[in-house]
């Protein structure tokens, strides 16, 4: 089924490489493995979380009391601006909870009984939301560098591989005393095929890594307008 690529010219010249160049070879296919992983599974969970978001947006925007932000928590608290909620949430809750002195079981009831919050406790409470927005973006981001990384490390990977056959290239010229081109050609090939492998490993790791980073920043202002509107209701309800 693969005879026509393990009887390419370019697949000899992998085979008749030295081990160095296999090396470098064989950490640029690893490499584009785990990028190929980590790209399918963005894409999948930011192309899940871009529909959520749209929900929770129509949602919220219609959201008038601290009934309605509950309600909307509990739907979407599977996806990233759900759980964003769900940490706002509590952080209200345990504010509430430290300034009335009232125990974890009576959260709830606490919310119901009318407790309010000072200025102060209200400026407390937009830290610990910028926090939690934080916590939220750093988790969607995990393992985005990486795609960064090897879009700008896999050419150098490549180049190191290069010049390593480049040299014994020149060395193969020294010993055959002939820079015919039959001596040089195959080394240089040889050489060559880590730039290619580099290049194709960091081209679509750069494209994804930007487009994905987009999509964060899409992401990112879906949590600012779900952190305005859920501070707006708050102030309206306990403040």
């Amino acid at each position: 089924m693969f005879d026509f690529l393990f009887k390419t010219p370019a697949w000899q010249l992998v085979i008749q490489s030295d081990a160095m160049t296999k090396l470098v070879l064989s950490s640029l296919f690893i490499l584009s493995v785990f990028c190929v992983w980590i790209v399918i599974c963005k894409f999948l969970l930011f192309r899940k979380e871009k529909q959520a978001a749209k929900r929770l947006q129509m949602r919220i925007r219609n959201a008038r009391s601290f009934d309605d932000l509950l309600a909307v928590s509990k739907e979407f608290r599977e996806y990233a601006v759900g759980r964003f909620l769900v940490k706002c949430l509590g952080e209200l809750k345990d504010l509430l909870q430290s300034k009335n002195g009232i125990t974890p079981g009576q959260r709830e009831a606490m919310i119901a009984s009318g407790a309010r919050l000072s200025e102060q406790d209200f400026e407390y409470l937009q830290i610990l939301i910028d926090q939690s927005l934080e916590a939220v973006l750093a988790e969607e981001e995990e393992y985005l560098p990486v795609l960064g990384t090897s879009a700008a490390v896999s050419p150098l990977v490549g180049l190191f591989g290069t010049v390593w056959g480049l040299v014994h290239a020149f060395i193969d010229i020294s010993q055959h005393k002939s820079a015919d081109i039959s001596v040089v050609a195959p080394g240089i090939a040889e050489a060559l095929t880590t730039t290619i492998a580099g290049l194709v490993v960091a081209i679509p790791a750069l494209i994804f890594f930007h487009y994905f980073s987009n999509e964060l920043r899409n992401l990112e202002q879906q949590l600012f307008r779900t952190s305005d509107k859920f501070l707006n209701i708050i102030r309206q309800t306990f403040v």
